[in-house]
């Protein structure tokens, strides 16, 4: 783009890697229709007289997020890898119930895989890259998302148990910093006594003596009973994490002494005991819920990371444990049970990766957003066998023990040092990693090739290599490129743009990542150009949001036009900013202010007829109460308007075909695009069943013009095909954007 069922649970407990020691809507703005304020209500702010329903309970169901620390697949019973496991009846239930996924990834350890679900991204672009990194407390966590996306906001959410995301020293504030509403846990990763530990409650440390799992456990029951329906808790349990101990004798089937010595002697019936008592206590969690809460709960359980290798099967992880990008490092136990799951009793070959927890949870609260910065939500997995799954996996770590980097499809696994040194195992033929196929007789390149490609794409493409984000700053810039394909955009743009009216400076953002045959565009909404600079100031305050939305990245013409509608976003222009091109304002319709959301209601007014008093900039755009700037028609922004230039790529619309400034070459002539819109003429006709404005078509609704096929050089929905590639096209008059889409609409924009 540049300048040139029964317990409707799921149960996804993530075995954390114990470490020593994750809108669209927009609001309204108003307007004066006939000497009175009207607010263009997109639905995704104040939707008063609107009767669309945001959301019940039981389309939002409770999300119950179980981290365990530092369990391996061979101390998981769900999984039979090891003769020696532990006695775990409620996952065994869960399981039984749902479903268990058989290629999870996580990271080696557990301040990184914590940083991966808690923003949604690798190591490499969240620069968490080791057990002593630190969160940034800017980072677009899985909480802040929730709150932000007007169709998740209304979720409580709290963090209980282990943090481990503050670096050292911790800090109390942490939590708060990077957007948890509730934090009730310890800081450190490691604890050096279970019944003896620094318990912090939303920044104020005492010290408890109640056995760690079972106050963790504790805390989540009263944090729940407080809670109306729908919440999301993130739970984390330190078990089995070191120190090695014994547990509370009736919450586990061990039989151990409990002395030194024994400890020392047989650590893994310890370890193993510790999990038995996390899987009481998730038991008991449950057992205090309500059977409607529970009818209206999913719990995902994973593991953060393989087991230590003081206690690690040998037998079945002979060649690495946590801490190593191993299999024994990086495959963890995940099972998925509960409301929405109607896949039960099956296993799940499906490559899931641990930053993908970030889109998921937030897929089920239900926001429309499947993929989010490197995390790609499995939701549909849970209904669907045959939903569409990731092609690969990857994960990354710097640690003194090792560094570097693994990425694996659905065969084979390439490791990566950052030394230089490499690994390649077939999985399928042998999960165990017994046999290293590099340096073999049989030739792999390719292989090596093709995975080592994937890994540059995210370590290198996508930000810049070395894992240093590639930043380009378009501020008041006029793009040049044209491409129409949205991966040629991949990189993080920045900017800086004034409220003249209000002299407020702000700093707009905007990357683009690509996963899974779609871009993903991630924006705070802030434009790359002075604003509010009319006559009037906006009668709202601009803010930053957090825009997430996706699009194709081969776009199709869909079998029938998509019409603009209320509540869906048009598109976003390549400075970060969203089309939204209609009001929620139509003639007869209660004040004429809002709440016009049905689409076969005639006369809407047209935010561009200036008589019509919607307060637009310069850039014909304005700020709905949400805070959200968008525009209304022509942006007069990133092209140049008034040079005879063909004009670049300045956006994408909501099916995935790009959009154009208004100049292009007419075969050898560069001149604008003409619509093929015009007013009608005469006085206004009657509509039956509605009631109609008088007067003449003059262009104060939309319903004052007509399409009239051949009349300009544009399509229905402003677009044509210039050199082979379909696009819309920027024009100065109705409907200066797009009128419809052609392609099929991604949901992330309603």
């Amino acid at each position: 783009m540049v300048t040139s069922a029964p317990l409707v649970v799921i149960l996804l407990s993530l075995l954390l890697l114990g470490c020593g020691g994750g809108g669209g809507g927009g609001g309204g703005s108003t307007a004066a229709v006939g000497g009175e304020e009207q607010t263009d209500s997109d639905l995704g702010g104040d939707n008063s007289g609107s009767n669309i329903d945001t959301g019940t309970t039981s389309d939002q169901p409770n999300i119950l997020l179980i981290i365990a620390d530092d369990q391996g697949l061979d101390a998981s019973a769900q999984y039979a890898l090891s003769s020696d496991l532990p006695v775990t009846p409620t996952l065994n239930q869960l399981a039984s119930q749902g479903i268990i996924f058989d290629n999870a990834w996580a990271t080696p350890a557990c301040t990184t895989t914590r940083s991966t679900m808690i923003t949604g991204q690798y190591g490499v672009n969240s620069g968490v890259l080791d057990v002593g990194d630190k969160l940034p407390v800017d980072a677009l966590t899985l909480q802040r998302f929730l709150s932000s996306d007007e169709s998740t906001d209304n979720y409580q959410s709290a963090v209980i148990g282990k943090w481990h995301l503050s670096g050292t020293p911790v800090d109390a504030s942490h939590p708060a910093a990077v957007g948890i509403d509730y934090f009730a846990g310890n800081l450190r990763g490691a604890i050096s006594d279970y019944s003896e530990w620094d318990l912090t409650v939303n920044g104020e440390t005492s010290v408890s003596t109640e056995y760690h799992t079972s106050a963790i456990t504790d805390l989540a029951i009263d944090w729940i009973d407080d809670q109306a329906q729908p919440w999301f808790m993130w739970l984390a349990y330190v078990a089995p994490h070191t120190p090695f101990h014994l547990p509370p004798t009736a919450l586990h089937t061990q039989t151990l002494s409990g002395t030194a010595a024994d400890i020392a002697a047989n650590p893994r019936a310890y370890y193993l005991a510790a999990i038995e008592a996390m899987d009481t206590e998730i038991g008991r969690l449950l057992g205090t819920m309500t059977e409607a809460e529970l009818d209206n709960t999913i719990i995902l359980y994973i593991g953060d990371n393989g087991t230590p290798g003081r206690v690690v099967d040998r037998s079945v992880y002979g060649n690495g444990s946590k801490g190593s990008l191993t299999e024994g490092g990086l495959r963890v136990p995940m099972v998925v049970s509960g409301a929405g799951v109607s896949r039960q009793n099956v296993r799940e070959t499906a490559l899931i990766n641990s930053s993908d927890f970030f889109a998921t949870i937030a897929n089920l609260a239900g926001s429309s957003v499947t993929a989010v910065g490197d995390s790609q939500s499995f939701k549909d997995l849970l209904s669907n066998a045959d939903a569409d799954q990731r092609d690969y996996i990857y994960s990354d770590f710097e640690a003194d023990s090792v560094s570097g980097w693994a990425v694996r499809d659905g065969q084979y696994k390439l490791i990566t040092t950052l030394d230089g040194q490499q690994q390649l195992y077939d999985l399928v033929n042998d999960p165990l990693e017994t046999n290293n196929l590099i340096g073999g007789s049989s030739g792999y390149s390719t292989v090596v090739e093709q995975l080592a490609a994937v890994a540059t794409m995210i370590r290198d493409t996508d930000n810049g290599g070395e894992g240093e984000t590639l930043v380009i700053d378009i501020t008041g810039d006029i793009f040049t490129q044209r491409s129409a394909n949205c991966e040629d955009y991949i990189a993080s743009y920045q900017s800086t743009a004034m409220d003249v009216f209000r002299s407020v400076l702000f700093s707009g953002n905007l990357t683009i990542s690509t996963s899974a045959g779609k871009c993903q565009l991630q924006s705070n909404g802030v434009p790359n150009h002075d604003f509010n600079d009319g006559q009037q100031s906006f009668p709202n305050n601009l803010s930053e949001q957090a825009y997430n939305y996706q699009i194709t990245t081969s776009p199709v013409f869909a079998s029938t036009n998509t019409a603009l509608a209320i509540g869906n976003d048009n598109g976003l222009m390549l400075n970060g900013v969203k089309i939204d091109l209609l009001a929620a304002a139509c003639f007869a319709v209660g004040d004429e202010k809002t709440g016009c959301g049905d689409m076969s209601q005639p006369w809407r007014f047209d935010p561009m007829f200036p008589a019509n008093g919607f307060r637009v900039d310069s850039h014909n755009a304005h700020v709905q109460p949400n805070g959200s700037y968008h525009y209304h028609g022509t942006p007069n922004a990133m092209f140049a308007a008034d040079t005879a230039v063909e004009s670049p790529l300045v956006g994408f619309a909501a099916d995935g075909f790009p959009i154009f400034g208004s100049w292009f070459d007419d075969d050898g002539t560069v001149r604008k695009a003409l619509p093929s819109y015009r007013l009608k003429t005469g006085t206004r006709q009657a509509v039956s069943g509605y009631t109609t404005p008088s007067g003449d078509y003059d262009g104060t609704y939309r319903d004052d013009y007509e399409y009239i096929e051949g009349l300009g050089d544009l399509d229905e929905c402003n677009g044509m095909q210039v050199d082979g590639v379909y696009g819309y096209f920027i024009s100065d008059a109705y409907p200066y954007i797009m009128g419809c889409l052609k392609g099929q609409m991604d949901p992330s924009f309603n």
